[in-house]
C-alpha cells in the first residue's frame, strides 16, 4: 500500500482500472468458458441418453414381443395335442409377427426338439442339453432367459429367449425356445454418430461382454470403467478417445447397455472458443486501458501544467508573476483558480514588500552616501591645508574642486539613475582626491568603449568599488599600483568593471564576500554588499555582480547591467 502511495495520480488511475478490467475479463472469460463447456457437455450427454433411450426402447419393444408370444404359447398349448399340430401354430405365430425368427419346443430333460416353426428343426433328432439357453432355462424356471447375440451368417445377429413350460399332456416339461433378429437393434446403433472409437456394448451381471459393436468380446478398459459407473453417466479415458459413457439397465434381462460417444472434439471447439473468447477480451482489454489511460492523461495533463507553474516560481531568485490558464476537469479548474488567485496576492505582497525595501535601501544610501564620509571628509581638507602650507596651491585647487564635483554628483537631484558620463566623471573626481592624497601610491586609467557614454547606470556605483581596490589592494602596497575603469557594452548588456593589481584575494575571501551579500548577514565590506542589494532590487534580479582575483595578481569587480532608456 505504501508503494501505490509513493506513486504518481496517473499511475494510480491506470493501475487501478487496469486491475478492476483485468479482473472483470478474467471473470467473464472464465464464466463464459465454463458455461459453453457445461453446455456443450450437457448436450453430448443428453445425446448420449437420447440414444440409450431409444436403442433401450426398441429392445425393450422386442422383449415385450416376446414375452407376450410366450404367455400365448404357454396359454393355446393345450388346445394342440401332437407335434404337427403345435409346429403349425408356432409357424402362424412366426408368420404374424416379424420380429421373431424361430419358435421351437424342445423336450426336457433329453434335449430333442419335438415341434418347431422350422421345419428342418422339427425333423432335427440333435441334443440341445449342453445350450445355454437349453441349461439356463432349466436352472431357474422363473425368468426368460436371454442368451446371444450371436451370428448365424454375416451380418445377421440373433438373440435366444428361453423359458420352461408343459407340454400339452400337461405331464411332462419342456423348454420354448423364442428365436428373434438382432438385425434392427445393429442397425440402430450403426446408424448414431458417436465418432471415433464411439460404440455400443450390452454387458451381463458379471460385466461379462454379450455383444459389442466394435465386434470386441474383451474389453479389460471398457470394464473397470463400467464397474465404476454401474448406471449412469461419466466422462473416462477408453480406447485413446475421451468419452461419456452411458450405462442403462435393459427390463426383463440381467443386461444393461453401454453406449459410448466420443468426447474429443469438444476439447477442439472447447479450445477455439477460449482462443476466441481470449482474443474478444484482449481486445476489451486494451481499448479499456487505452480510454482509461486517456482519461488519466486528462486529469494529470494539467495538473503537471500546474505543477511545472509552481515549479517556475520555486526556482527563480526573484518572485514572478506564473498565473496559469488550464483547460480541465471542474476540480482541476478550482484549483488552478486558487493558485492564480495565490500568486496575484503573492504579487501584491511583493509589490508592497519591495516597495516598503527600496524606501529602506533609499535610507541606507543616502546614509551611505552621507558617509562620502566625515572622516574622508576631514582628511581632505587636512591634505588641502597641508597643500597650501607647502605653496602646492594649484594641487590644493585642484583638491577642492574635485570635492566640489564630488558633492554635486552625489546629491544629483535624488536619482537613482543617471548617465554613464556623469558616473564616470564622479569616479574621476574621486580618483583626483585620492591619488593627490596618496601621492605615488597609484596610477589610474579609463578604458571606454564606443557608444556606452548616454548608457543609464546606477547611481554610486563605481567609487565603493575604487575604493575597495585603494583601501584593500594597494595601501600598502609598496610598488606603484594601478587601477583600471573599464566600461563597454554587449548585446543589451552594460559591462562596468574595476581592475587592480593589488595583492588579489583566497578564494574562501571571495566566496565570504558573495555570501556575505544575503540580508541579514554582517560584512566588513558594506560598499559592496550595497552595490549588490541596489542594483538586484532595482532590476528585479536581472542584474549580476562578479568577483574575479588571484592572490599577488590583483582583482577584478564586475557589475552586469541591463541596458535601460
Amino acid at each position: 500500500m505504501d508503494y501505490f502511495r509513493r506513486r504518481s495520480v496517473g499511475f494510480i488511475i491506470i493501475a487501478s482500472c487496469v486491475a478492476i478490467v483485468l479482473a472483470l475479463v478474467f471473470s467473464i472469460v472464465f464464466a463464459t468458458f465454463t458455461s459453453f463447456q457445461n453446455s456443450t457437455r450437457e448436450a453430448v450427454g443428453t445425446q448420449t441418453r437420447e440414444l440409450s433411450g431409444q436403442i433401450v426402447y426398441n429392445y425393450e419393444r422386442y422383449i415385450a414381443t416376446v414375452i407376450e408370444t410366450s404367455n400365448i404359447i404357454r396359454t393355446d398349448i393345450s388346445r394342440y395335442g401332437g407335434r404337427l399340430a403345435f409346429s403349425a401354430f408356432l409357424a402362424e405365430i412366426v408368420h404374424l409377427n416379424s420380429d421373431i425368427v424361430k419358435l421351437s419346443l424342445y423336450d426336457y430333460p433329453t434335449g430333442v426338439c419335438i415341434a418347431s416353426s422350422d421345419r428342418q428343426e422339427a425333423e432335427s433328432a440333435a441334443d440341445y442339453r449342453s445350450s445355454d439357453w437349453f441349461s439356463k432355462a432349466a436352472d431357474d424356471p422363473t425368468i426368460h432367459v436371454f442368451t446371444g447375440p450371436y451370428t448365424v451368417e454375416e451380418g445377421d445377429y440373433r438373440v435366444n429367449i428361453s423359458k420352461p413350460i408343459q407340454i400339452w399332456d400337461g405331464r411332462s416339461m419342456g423348454v420354448l425356445k423364442i428365436e428373434i433378429s438382432f438385425q434392427n437393434f445393429i442397425e440402430l446403433a450403426g446408424r448414431a454418430n458417436l465418432g471415433e472409437g464411439g460404440h455400443i456394448t450390452i454387458i451381463d451381471s458379471d460385466y461379462n461382454v454379450v455383444y459389442s459393436s466394435t465386434g470386441q468380446k474383451e474389453a479389460v478398459e471398457e470394464a473397470a470403467v463400467l464397474r465404476e459407473i454401474v448406471l449412469g453417466s461419466k466422462e473416462a479415458r477408453v480406447g485413446g478417445h475421451n468419452m461419456n459413457v452411458f450405462v442403462d439397465t435393459l427390463s426383463n434381462t440381467k443386461w444393461r447397455i453401454c453406449v459410448f460417444t466420443n468426447i474429443d472434439g469438444l476439447a477442439a471447439i472447447e479450445r477455439d472458443f477460449l482462443i476466441r473468447v481470449v482474443l474478444v477480451s484482449f481486445m476489451v482489454l486494451t481499448v479499456g486501458i487505452f480510454l482509461f489511460w486517456s482519461a488519466s492523461r486528462m486529469i494529470i495533463t494539467p495538473m503537471k501544467q500546474l505543477e511545472q507553474a509552481m515549479r517556475k516560481v520555486e526556482k527563480a531568485d526573484w518572485f514572478r508573476m506564473e498565473e496559469v490558464d488550464l483547460i480541465a476537469s471542474r476540480e482541476v479548474q478550482a484549483l488552478t483558480l486558487r493558485f492564480n488567485k495565490m500568486m496575484r496576492k503573492i504579487a501584491e505582497l511583493m509589490e508592497r514588500l519591495i516597495a516598503e525595501q527600496n524606501a529602506q535601501r533609499k535610507s541606507e544610501l543616502k546614509a551611505l552616501q552621507n558617509q562620502i564620509n566625515p572622516h574622508f571628509l576631514y582628511n581632505t581638507l587636512d591634505s588641502t591645508v597641508w597643500l597650501i602650507e607647502n605653496n602646492k596651491n594649484r594641487e590644493a585647487g585642484e583638491m577642492v574642486v574635485s570635492l566640489a564635483r564630488l558633492f554635486r554628483l552625489s546629491i544629483s537631484k535624488d536619482r537613482e539613475v543617471i548617465p554613464l558620463r556623469d558616473e564616470l566623471e564622479h569616479a574621476r573626481s574621486y580618483l583626483l582626491i585620492q591619488s593627490i592624497r596618496y601621492a605615488d601610491c597609484f596610477d589610474y586609467e579609463f578604458d571606454i568603449g564606443e557608444g556606452v557614454l548616454d548608457c543609464l547606470t546606477m547611481k554610486l556605483i563605481l567609487q565603493p568599488i575604487i575604493e575597495n581596490s585603494i583601501y584593500h589592494g594597494l595601501k600598502n602596497k609598496i610598488d606603484r599600483g594601478k587601477i583600471t575603469i573599464s566600461a563597454r557594452r554587449e548585446g543589451e548588456w552594460l559591462y562596468l568593471s574595476v581592475s587592480d593589481n593589488g595583492y588579489g584575494m583566497r578564494p574562501q575571501t571571495i566566496e565570504g564576500l558573495y555570501a556575505s551579500f544575503a540580508d541579514g548577514v554582517v560584512s566588513d565590506s558594506v560598499g559592496l554588499k550595497n552595490i549588490y542589494q541596489r542594483v538586484m532590487i532595482y532590476y528585479g534580479g536581472n542584474a549580476e555582480m562578479r568577483i574575479e582575483s588571484r592572490l599577488d595578481e590583483g582583482t577584478e569587480i564586475t557589475v552586469k547591467e541591463p541596458l535601460t532608456s
